[in-house]
């Protein structure tokens, strides 16, 4: 298997903190991207939503793919802090696909339960 450079957006949550550990194991270069402040090695402070940010972020190396993770959840984002979740979820996002129409590189986009709303029933996809 080829090596892959693989960017990982919200790279220092939880899933994505994950998806970094396996896609190493499997030999692949990979750089995480988040809001954090951390001086570990193959790491990059942007935000998403801050389009000359992640032009910057992109300036510094070639990625072969893009797994975007980066997005604010939760009720109490999306009632408290609106704003926010927006400019996170939809603005970055809309960078990220710009970026991506530039770049060609090949982007695996994740999303959660959170964007069906409410729902009672078993969920299909």
């Amino acid at each position: 298997m080829e090596t892959q450079r693989i960017l990982v957006t919200g790279g220092a949550g939880f899933i994505g903190t994950n998806l970094i550990n396996e896609l190493r194991s499997r030999g692949h270069e990979v750089v995480a991207l988040d809001l954090l402040n951390n001086d570990r090695e193959n790491y990059i402070r942007a935000d998403t939503k801050n389009y000359r940010q992640m032009e910057r972020a992109f300036d510094r190396s070639e990625f072969d793919y893009v797994y975007h993770l980066a997005a604010e959840y939760g009720r109490w984002n999306g009632e408290d802090y609106y704003e926010n979740l927006w400019q996170t979820n939809v603005i970055g996002t809309k960078h990220m696909l710009r970026l991506q129409e530039k770049l060609k590189f090949r982007m695996i986009f994740f999303s959660s339960a959170e964007v069906y709303g409410d729902y009672n029933g078993v969920m299909s996809e």
